[in-house]
């Protein structure tokens, strides 16, 4: 697999959830999850605290 972010769907009883998916080619990178504050109150996967959380993980794995 390459280094690039896959957008995935995960099928649920609410509808789908929208993810990305990061696989590091290292065996002994962390593992994150980090979750959108909640759609119905204006939370989106582009919120800049998920977006600035993901960077700081890419940045020091």
């Amino acid at each position: 697999m390459d280094n690039k972010i896959l957008e995935i769907f995960i099928p649920g009883p609410a509808g789908r959830l929208e993810a990305k998916y990061y696989k590091s080619k290292k065996s002994t990178s962390p593992i994150a999850l980090v979750l959108q504050p909640h759609p119905q109150y204006g939370g989106t996967m582009n919120n800049k605290v998920v977006v600035e959380t993901f960077h700081t993980f890419m940045e020091n794995y």
